[in-house]
């Protein structure tokens, strides 16, 4: 089967959960010789192309979006036909059997997926459009709803059943979760230390981890990813674990939207000055490649994010690598937490009981423990990249006999 993937979020350009499953979708691919792998990622450099094995990287200028779009509509009309005009050069090139578009309404602007759409109608290959966040815009919801997508792949049940409410066909829709990398994100006692060490933190010293985006396109999302509540709730525990820190891993941006970021990132540090907590905060920004590391080096994984987290890729990364977490009652979190089980999850916005159960398992090692054992257990049943990708492959090849 000759599969392309197309996404406008590559691990080259910025940080954050759909990148990492980008990353391990390469690593995947790039070892199943039975498939012909193509991927199409932006670059904002000139447009250039990588062969990785049994997988070959075309890195298009065109799919690189302006960070004002509207500003330029020629510009993006003429992108936008590139763009397609690669497509249709990739389809006949390596004879396509089927095209997925991973998040494609939440980056380029609506032409993009218009010209996708019918590109894949007029050579009669099936597309799936891969959803990794909720469609909320008017228009992303009827480019959800009204285009020819042959399936609507969700990463969560959550994400699935906002699509039904706002009138995707049931039949369409599939969940199909992400896994985690157990090759990257597993437990190795002997770098425990090492974390703190870089940080120039005594070892006796308790990491408080949290891992998210500050901005969703150029909207500042700190409430939403809940970490404005995570820093009142440390604010409440702060005085009481002097020897306690809070290490606050921030996913960076495209170049495009640094300003944007530059803007979350001073509002983040405010509220921080605000609850009196900078001298036990950190924040900090790391690649893809190093968080491995900086979960092995905390002791405990915090995001009780509102409504934004639609799946929660870190709890599966934290859980491996041998972290208890917290999150919120909201999204796509409870589909991997149980509470008291592999986890709390706590009511969202709500500081004094985030503050309570982060103090629960400061204090309570035979609950870490428990959870810890729990939290591999749950990976390894149910979130290894390994299989997930083997059933989302499947998935792809009932599709392609279906059109047959």
């Amino acid at each position: 089967m000759n599969i392309l993937f197309i996404s406008p979020n590559s691990p080259r350009e910025s940080v954050g959960g759909v990148e990492r499953y980008i990353s391990n979708l390469i690593d995947y691919y790039k070892t199943q010789p039975q498939n012909q792998t193509i991927l199409i990622l932006p670059t904002t450099e000139k447009s250039y192309v990588e062969t990785d094995e049994n997988i070959t990287i075309y890195y298009d200028n065109n799919l690189s979006i302006p960070r004002h779009a509207s500003r330029h509509q020629k510009d993006i009309a003429k992108k936008a036909s590139l763009f397609s005009k690669l497509v249709e050069d990739l389809i006949k090139k390596h004879t396509i059997d089927v095209i997925c578009a991973e998040n494609f309404m939440f980056g380029p602007p609506a032409v993009y997926s218009l010209l996708l759409n019918m590109t894949a109608a007029l050579y009669k290959i099936p597309l799936i459009l891969r959803l990794h966040m909720y469609p909320a815009s008017a228009l992303q919801i009827e480019l959800v709803n009204q285009l020819m997508w042959k399936r609507i792949s969700c990463v969560s049940k959550s994400i699935a059943g906002d699509c039904f409410q706002k009138g995707t066909d049931i039949n369409q829709l599939s969940t199909d979760y992400l896994g985690v990398n157990t090759l990257e994100f597993n437990i190795d006692k002997n770098s425990t230390h090492e974390l703190k060490e870089e940080l120039g933190l005594p070892n006796d010293t308790k990491i408080i981890l949290t891992a998210a985006r500050i901005i969703r396109g150029s909207t500042p999302i700190l409430k939403e990813k809940g970490l404005i509540n995570l820093i009142q709730a440390f604010s409440k525990l702060a005085p009481r674990y002097p020897n306690v820190r809070l290490v606050i891993a921030v996913g960076q941006a495209s170049e495009n939207l640094k300003d944007d970021f530059n803007h979350a990132y001073e509002m983040l540090l405010g509220y921080i000055k605000i609850h009196h907590i900078e001298k036990q905060t950190m924040i900090k920004m790391f690649k893809l490649h190093e968080m491995p590391h900086v979960y092995r080096g905390s002791d405990l994984f915090v995001l009780p994010a509102e409504i934004n987290e639609t799946f929660g890729q870190v709890f599966i990364e934290a859980m491996n690598c041998g972290l208890p977490v917290i999150g919120a009652k909201s999204g796509g979190i409870p589909e991997i937490i149980s509470d008291s089980y592999n986890g709390y999850l706590v009511p969202p916005d709500d500081s004094s009981i985030l503050a309570q159960k982060i103090a629960k398992l400061i204090n309570d090692p035979l609950v870490r423990e428990n959870f810890i054992k729990a939290g591999i257990k749950t990976v390894e049943e149910k979130f290894t990249s390994e299989k997930q990708f083997f059933n989302f492959n499947k998935m792809l090849e009932e599709t392609v006999v279906d059109l047959i």
